[in-house]
């Protein structure tokens, strides 16, 4: 586990296994995730998810999440960016990234496993 923005996080998980676009894929007024298949609600969720792409505008994206009160309360990724690390920045959201991702994403998916906790600077993740 490597804290990019590091910060305490426990809750419900939310497993969006892809790469995302805030700019498109996420609409900040509702906290939902847009997927091929589906909308997933990540309002005061752990949202896991293998990383972000596109726009500049995608940090902003983030920070109207917070502002409407839609954010999730902390992000596991695979592997960040800059646009991402600056979202979670201004948004002050903890970001961290799963360095086994895919073999945590594996155990959420397998054990059902539907909460997470992460206590600065541990550097341990729970998972239950």
């Amino acid at each position: 586990m490597k804290p990019v923005v590091d910060g305490d996080c426990e809750g419900e998980v939310v497993l969006v296994d892809q790469y995302m676009s805030f700019l498109g894929e996420v609409d900040p007024v509702r906290g939902i995730v847009k997927t091929e298949k589906e909308e997933i609600s990540v309002e005061g969720k752990i949202l896991v998810f293998k990383g972000s792409r596109g726009s500049t505008v995608g940090s902003y994206v983030i920070y109207a999440m917070k502002q409407y009160g839609r954010s999730p309360l902390c992000m596991l990724v695979k592997e960040v960016e800059p646009i991402l690390i600056a979202g979670c920045v201004i948004a002050e959201i903890p970001l961290l990234v799963v360095e086994e991702y895919d073999d945590f994403a594996g155990t959420l998916k397998n054990k059902n496993h539907r909460y997470v906790r992460y206590t600065r600077g541990s550097g341990i993740l729970y998972a239950w």
